[in-house]
């Protein structure tokens, strides 16, 4: 880079420095996100986390930019879309985790204790099964 009239201000090239490298990687980051292809390979979670992070990462862009200009962007409407995606953001998360850590029922099980309890109901004279049984000296 020509640093033309700055080129005695080391702390200034070095900020310069670092803001054009980290321009160059959202560039590439962007470029990779907005492939297609690689979109119609994902899961549907993954193409929801996919669709997040895109709507998050220009809003965060677009939020840069206002701050850049020197205008609140608390003030935009930007401040809201911020928001509004990450209340998106849990969201995804929660029904992601339903669908995951939700208990599963072990349905043989299940109808065998129905069937020894409606067994046992039936018969109240029988003692329950595998009671330990007491005998008297």
């Amino acid at each position: 880079m020509d640093f033309g009239d700055l080129e005695d201000d080391k702390v200034i090239q070095h900020k310069l420095t670092n803001f054009h490298s980290s321009v160059e990687k959202i560039t590439k980051m962007l470029d990779l996100a907005l492939n297609s292809d690689i979109y119609e390979k994902l899961s549907v979670k993954e193409k929801v986390d996919y669709d997040l992070f895109i709507a998050y990462a220009t809003d965060t862009l677009y939020w840069l930019y206002l701050r850049l200009k020197n205008e609140d962007p608390n003030k935009n409407d930007i401040k809201l879309q911020l928001n509004r995606v990450k209340e998106y953001m849990v969201k995804a998360k929660q029904a992601h985790e339903r669908h995951t850590l939700r208990p599963k029922i072990d349905q043989q099980a299940a109808k065998r204790f129905v069937k020894h309890g409606i067994q046992y109901k039936n018969k109240p004279d029988q003692p329950p099964p595998n009671k330990k049984i007491k005998f008297s000296d």
